[in-house]
């Protein structure tokens, strides 16, 4: 066989071994974003059952990945989980948004979507005094976070000059996301006199870390808190068109 009769059977196995290629990642990335999803959703179950008080070292047990080497009181753990870790926005932040917010869509329509998880809390005396969570989910037009906290009592910076019971106790409210792609997130803060419906505000839907969700508005991220806020006559503006 001449080289000019193997010049086309050479270019068909590279063609098709770099198409072998190609599926392997894409296959590799969705299997390693279901794990992440999985480990996600494990440690959320553990940390919205943490109270005020509860050993520091029950937190190192529920986030494995960060260990308690030294009690300052101040700890702070990121959990980094999704494609690319969450290094994307750096990618992204070089690329106009007219091809950046495409490329995030697409990827996200093939299940590939970033997520990012950040744990830290306050730590004195071997007690978890404080804990802070935030959660950030691309959808298919813009981000959506989740950002919940425990505390021994509401923080002032929640607390509005003519605070009702229920804003005491247990506050909801809402924060910006400026990165990209931008959007908006509900931002939690319960006491140990919050209610057990107003706890389970806290809990962030498990299908939104998955390949192909439907996660797409905050009433998918956070449904209990929807609801939550239904019961104090206040409204969402990104459910179901419905104005704040």
């Amino acid at each position: 066989m001449t080289l000019r009769d193997r010049g086309p059977r050479v270019l068909i196995v590279s063609i098709g071994s770099l198409f072998a290629i190609i599926v392997l990642l894409y296959v590799s990335t969705l299997f390693a974003q279901a794990v992440s999803a999985r480990r996600a959703s494990k440690m959320l179950d553990a940390l919205e059952a943490l109270r005020i008080g509860d050993s520091a070292l029950t937190l190192e047990r529920v986030v494995p990945q960060c260990t308690l080497t030294q009690m300052e009181e101040m700890y702070r753990c990121e959990v980094f989980a999704g494609w690319g870790r969450w290094q994307w926005q750096g990618a992204l932040a070089r690329v106009p948004t007219k091809y950046s917010l495409p490329v995030t869509r697409g990827l996200r329509r093939l299940g590939i979507h970033p997520w990012y998880l950040s744990v830290y809390a306050t730590i004195r005396d071997g007690k978890i005094r404080n804990l802070h969570l935030l959660a950030l989910v691309i959808s298919s037009r813009v981000s959506l976070g989740a950002r919940w906290e425990l505390n021994e009592k509401m923080p002032n910076r929640f607390i509005s000059s003519s605070p009702t019971p229920d804003q005491t106790r247990t506050y909801i409210g809402e924060f910006s996301i400026t990165s990209l792609p931008g959007g908006r997130g509900i931002s939690i803060a319960v006491t140990p006199d919050s209610t057990p419906r107003e706890l389970l505000s806290r809990q962030i839907s498990r299908s939104c870390f998955q390949s192909f969700n439907r996660c797409d508005e905050l009433c998918s991220l956070l449904p209990n808190a929807i609801s939550v806020l239904d019961d104090r006559g206040e409204k969402w503006a990104d459910c179901n068109g419905s104005s704040q």
